[in-house]
């Protein structure tokens, strides 16, 4: 995968240092988080605008509030569509989506973060996950920019064999059969960082 796009400047979205923040605390715990959302589309150079930013975990909402307790947080749970759990930080725009999923006719689609580089210092999530994400999310267009970037650049195929396990629908599941491979020498899922940091 090329590098990272330039993405938004400052006036196109919160302020970057509270994300920043928010980032080291969660990694001095040993916590990963990823970018997705509009964030990752921006930093890929497929959106000019940010409106908040959405990071990804695989643990559970009790350990992200708890490692986030000086702030001023809001917890979410399962809703609609949505399976998973968020801690939201008001105050600077931002979201860290715990055990992002999916409730689908099919059943809960896991989508898994993964770490695919860096940006401005932000560790960036998967385009395949938020891909898949989008598209469950019934926002086409977003799913699209993503899909259209692997359908260029070449998709992980360690990240799409994690995603072809659940159980999404059919059409989703034959987009991502359908990504080429990308050239990366690194291992499945661990695409190598950005030089832009």
């Amino acid at each position: 995968m090329s590098d990272p796009g330039t993405g938004v400047d400052a006036t196109d979205s919160p302020p970057l240092e509270p994300l920043l923040e928010v980032v080291r605390i969660l990694e001095r715990q040993g916590i990963a988080v990823a970018l997705g959302g509009s964030g990752l589309l921006s930093a890929l150079g497929l959106a000019h605008r940010v409106r908040d930013w959405d990071l990804t975990t695989d643990l559970d909402l009790a350990a992200i509030s708890a490692a986030l307790e000086s702030y001023r947080s809001q917890s979410f749970g399962p809703d609609g569509i949505h399976a998973d759990h968020k801690v939201v930080i008001p105050d600077h725009g931002i979201e860290v989506i715990c055990g992002f999923a999916f409730q689908t006719p099919h059943g809960v689609v896991r989508i898994p973060t993964a770490l695919t580089g860096r940006w401005k210092g932000v560790p960036l999530g998967s385009p395949e996950a938020w891909g898949v994400a989008y598209a469950l999310m019934g926002r086409a267009e977003k799913s699209e920019l993503l899909l259209d970037h692997l359908a260029r650049q070449g998709a992980d195929r360690g990240i799409v064999d994690r995603l072809l396990r659940e159980p999404l629908p059919d059409a989703i599941a034959e987009r991502l059969k359908r990504l080429p491979q990308s050239v990366a020498t690194s291992p499945p899922g661990s695409r190598p960082t950005s030089s832009n940091l």
